[in-house]
């Protein structure tokens, strides 16, 4: 049996969950991305999340995936190059770390 209801605007509760909830997402070394959320809001749900970046790169380009954000081959080649830059960054990192390899 319902005594009271109050209705709120969906904006309102967006509104408040934001402007209580601070988001910090970091990129490990070994290509892990996380997300932390801090915050009243965060107590209620998971705070933490890891994702290697060779998954999320898998998740984004599922044929499903492509096909409902209407991916476009430029776009796909924007990705790819920077990808390829970030290979070389790897690589230029690992010979400053390890200059006898290079």
């Amino acid at each position: 049996m319902v005594v009271a209801s109050v209705d709120l605007p969906a904006e309102l509760i967006e509104r408040t969950v934001i402007d209580n909830v601070s988001i910090e997402i970091s990129l490990s070394a070994a290509g892990e991305i996380t997300s932390t959320a801090s915050g009243m809001a965060s107590n209620f749900c998971s705070t933490n999340r890891t994702i290697s970046l060779d998954h999320l790169v898998d998740m984004l380009l599922e044929r499903d995936n492509l096909h409902m954000e209407e991916t476009t081959e430029i776009e796909l080649g924007i990705l790819l190059e920077r990808l390829q830059k970030s290979i070389s960054a790897v690589q230029r990192a690992i010979a400053i770390i390890n200059p006898a390899t290079s």
